[in-house]
């Protein structure tokens, strides 16, 4: 009888697979002698330095009662924010630490800490963002919030339990393969969660979420210096804004192209056609470098210096580096690279060029048909004829007819022959007399 059991699979399998991967994986690639090869690295999204009101906070000065919360009352906060949406202020942080924000105290971290957490994790929702409380727990000196699902996966530890009968057995829950993108925030209490209302807990963390209704383009926009914050708000494009800036402040374009201007690659953005007026906004990576308005019967208006008053938001875009070569300089334009190489300045494929740089043809094996084998030594033109089985000496030596028996095959060299009416293919008898 089969009993019922459960089976556990420890976590520690699952890493130890991924090190012996990693050591295969590199043993591969150094034993084809790819080791001082250049690396081809992809850095995680990351948030300027030079923005500095993304990083700077500010504490809040809500008055607070001193009496604890009361039953009733968190079962109204519950209600109040659970799956209520908002408006991301500051830029968001993934990975499970998450935020820890005081009640009218500081941001932990903040500043730098700050802008190291968002390049380390990465980041789950961009100031403007629409954010929904997937998660609202009220703790005896806290309150946590999760956004967009959070940042830890669900069920994580039941997926490593299974439970069966026998040997066919089920994990208590599947792992769905989806990556979480939530992040997380924790508003701390000196003591307990005091007495409070919906208001006053929007106030407490009104620097990190907007709870007011407006548009996304609003959103963003109250993010931003007050001169882009015009520009986005009135529908204006500036040089040196980033594509979010640009669609936040016309919307989507109505065409795009991709060029080249001498080896520099870049893509344009058309808005409008005519007789209306029509903009070219030209991007080289994540930045606007060349406004052109054009209008019916007016020469056209071209502008391609900085309006933003040094301020370049192109924070959350990804950067590829190859090798120990510094990434190029996003706020200058710059042309395509070669390609890399294996091969030392100047060293040339031995055979594999001709004088103009250009490859040899091809040489391909002889396709003549191969030559016959040629005949054992010691044996000649009569050992060749014994072994043809069109030969007439063969044929007769095949096969040996007897009067009143069946056909006996010849055996080896001092052998008796092979009757193959034997039932074990035993050598006939020379002593047994013929019927």
């Amino acid at each position: 009888m089969h009993g019922l059991f459960v089976k556990s699979i420890s976590p520690l399998r699952r890493h130890a697979k991924i090190r012996t991967g990693v050591v295969l994986a590199g043993s591969f690639v150094c034993g084809y002698g790819l080791c001082g090869a250049q690396v081809f690295t992809v850095e995680t999204d990351h948030i300027s330095k030079q923005v500095s009101n993304l990083t700077n906070f500010q504490p809040t000065s809500v008055e607070l009662q001193t009496a604890p919360l009361t039953t009733q009352t968190r079962e109204q906060l519950i209600r109040l924010f659970q799956s209520e949406q908002a408006f991301a202020v500051r830029p968001l942080p993934l990975g499970t630490r998450g935020l820890v924000l005081h009640a009218n105290g500081p941001l932990a971290p903040s500043g730098g800490e700050y802008a190291a957490e968002l390049d380390k994790y990465g980041i789950s929702a961009k100031p403007g963002d629409r954010l929904i409380i997937s998660k609202f727990d009220v703790r005896p000196d806290r309150i946590i919030f999760e956004f967009n699902g959070g940042p830890d996966k669900h069920h994580r530890i039941m997926q490593h339990i299974q439970l069966g009968v026998g040997m066919q057995t089920t994990p208590l829950a599947q792992d769905d393969g989806q990556v979480p993108v939530g992040s997380r925030l924790a508003l701390v209490f000196p003591k307990f969660v005091p007495e409070m209302n919906g208001a006053q807990l929007r106030g407490l963390i009104a620097p990190m979420l907007d709870f007011s209704l407006k548009t996304p383009a609003q959103a963003y926009a109250d993010t931003l210096p007050p001169k882009l914050k015009s520009a986005v708000v009135n529908h204006e494009v500036l040089v040196g804004m980033n594509r979010d800036m640009v669609i936040n402040a016309v919307g989507r374009p109505d065409q795009k192209i991709r060029e080249t201007d001498g080896q520099t690659p870049f893509e344009e953005w058309i808005y409008g056609q005519p007789p209306h007026q029509v903009q070219f906004v030209r991007f080289n990576g994540n930045r606007v470098v060349r406004l052109e308005i054009a209008e019916v019967g007016q020469q056209p208006v071209v502008r391609d210096k900085d309006e933003t008053d040094g301020y370049f938001a192109g924070q959350f875009v990804h950067q590829v580096r190859l090798g120990d070569a510094p990434p190029a300089d996003p706020n200058k334009e710059h042309g395509p690279r070669a390609a890399p190489t294996l091969r030392q300045p100047g060293e040339q494929l031995p055979d594999a060029v001709d004088a103009n740089n250009q490859l040899k043809k091809v040489q391909f094996p002889d396709d003549a048909k191969p030559k016959p084998i040629p005949a054992p030594p010691g044996q000649g033109t009569e050992d060749q004829t014994s072994h043809d089985p069109n030969s007439p000496t063969q044929s007769s030596q095949t096969t040996q007819s007897i009067p009143g028996h069946s056909p006996v095959r010849p055996g080896l060299p001092g052998q008796s022959p092979i009757d193959p009416t034997s039932p074990h293919g035993f050598p006939s008898s020379p002593s047994q007399p013929p019927n």
